[in-house]
């Protein structure tokens, strides 16, 4: 599985479905953040990588992201979001509904570091197949949060 290089900048390649694990057609009905067009995606998680699931276009095959669950990484995340912030993502289902997860990408730099988007998460309704990037108003995360410095 490769990930991107540059930050921000989506991953190239098709996606490499693991054995016995479908793809999951995930719409986001507006797009993502700067990308409109980007609505069609398929999520996996890979067996190879666990913790880890790839969101691959399939409105344009050159676009794939790596995603990991917030909460994974950041295990008190949601503690930490305004009460405006915390409501839309309530809004949305998170906390409700455990078909609907949030996931953040990660971007791999030239220097090899990974960082995280933890102010532009993803919020993926399994359930209804749909998605929705927010852009959190009031949060103290960064879209570089440190997840592995440089060489590691």
């Amino acid at each position: 599985m490769s990930m991107p290089k540059q930050s921000q900048q989506p991953a190239t390649g098709s996606l490499e479905v693991a054995p016995g694990r479908e793809p999951v057609e995930i719409v986001f009905p507006f797009g993502l953040v700067g990308c409109p067009e980007w609505r069609r995606f398929a999520f996996v998680a890979p067996d190879e990588a666990p913790g880890l699931a790839v969101l691959q276009s399939l409105d344009n095959e050159g676009v794939a992201f790596v995603l990991v669950e917030v909460e994974d990484l950041v295990p008190d995340f949601l503690a930490t979001l305004s009460p405006e912030d915390l409501g839309l993502l309530q809004a949305l289902g998170l906390g409700r509904d455990p078909s609907v997860r949030l996931y953040c990408t990660l971007s791999v730099h030239a220097d090899d570091s990974v960082t995280a988007n933890l102010l532009g998460p993803l919020v993926l309704d399994f359930g209804r197949g749909c998605g929705s990037q927010v852009v959190l108003s009031g949060s103290p995360w960064s879209t570089r949060h440190p997840v592995a410095p440089a060489g590691k």
